[in-house]
């Protein structure tokens, strides 16, 4: 009998080592992991490459490291893709499709865009958080001015407040992610003011797009080269909307290739 507790003993105690010396492997594997990536980071960032970086030397950088790089599109329904369809997509899976027809690039598009969302909205549903969650390594982010002019139309002042807190949130929460702020296409609204509004959706941008210069985010901005490109190709606003604010396949398209077009530009000359 005392025979048999001896050796269930010595089993107990053999199970134990052999347990910590699996939890200690685990640990250590772990732990190098972590060191190797963060030297990865660290190399990067001291490179002639992150000095100029683009776009696309961030997704290649990412793929290399991760096998996949994630980008997280944020915005309202026309980055959620209002007026798009199978055949002629939103401009966030045309570019998932182009960075996939890269060498060296695995890329996954997640879609944050919301219907109707100002950014408000985006704040109060937390849909912030919901791209946090995600920890993309870029983030591309339609600033909602489609939905802060309309009806009731948001204070500019505000809708600064509201960029500034998006981007303090990214940047605490995401200190190594890629953020690149743009506007949104053109509306046959323009020039319009909307109800009780106090200036229409072309002064809106104006004035936005002078704010996000002005803090030396990345940006591109969407809504005045899209009017660029449309007067060179000789397009009409008809040609490029589905209805009288959302683009079609054709709109999409052509903010993909004002995407593209960027892709391999220096982030810091993005203003």
């Amino acid at each position: 009998m005392k025979q048999k507790k001896k050796l269930h003993q010595k089993n107990s105690t053999f199970g134990i080592v052999i347990l910590l010396m699996a939890i200690f492997i685990i640990f250590f594997n772990i732990t190098k992991e972590n060191h190797t990536l963060a030297q990865k980071n660290e190399n990067y960032k001291l490179s002639d490459t992150y000095r100029n970086e683009s776009l696309l030397d961030r997704a290649m950088f990412v793929t290399e490291r991760d096998d996949e790089v994630t980008i997280a599109v944020l915005g309202s329904s026309v980055t959620f893709g209002k007026g798009a369809t199978e055949d002629q997509p939103v401009w966030g899976d045309l570019l998932e499709a182009g960075l996939n027809g890269m060498d060296g690039i695995n890329a996954k598009v997640i879609n944050h865009g919301y219907s109707g969302y100002s950014t408000a909205d985006l704040i109060s549903r937390k849909k912030i958080d919901a791209v946090i969650k995600d920890k993309p390594d870029i983030v591309i982010f339609e600033l909602c001015l489609i939905n802060n002019n309309r009806y009731p139309q948001n204070d500019i002042n505000q809708t600064k407040l509201d960029i500034q807190w998006i981007m303090d949130r990214f940047s605490e929460e995401l200190p190594d992610t890629l953020v690149i702020l743009q506007t949104a296409n053109p509306t046959i609204y323009n020039d319009v003011f909307l109800e009780d509004g106090k200036v229409t959706y072309d002064q809106y941008n104006n004035e936005i797009a002078e704010y996000v210069k002005a803090q030396q985010w990345p940006f591109i901005d969407t809504y005045h080269l899209m009017q660029n490109k449309m007067e060179v190709q000789n397009l009409s606003i008809e040609e490029m909307l589905d209805d009288n604010v959302h683009p079609n396949g054709v709109g999409y398209n052509l903010w993909f290739e004002l995407l593209k077009e960027r892709l391999n530009m220096p982030v810091k000359e993005l203003h």
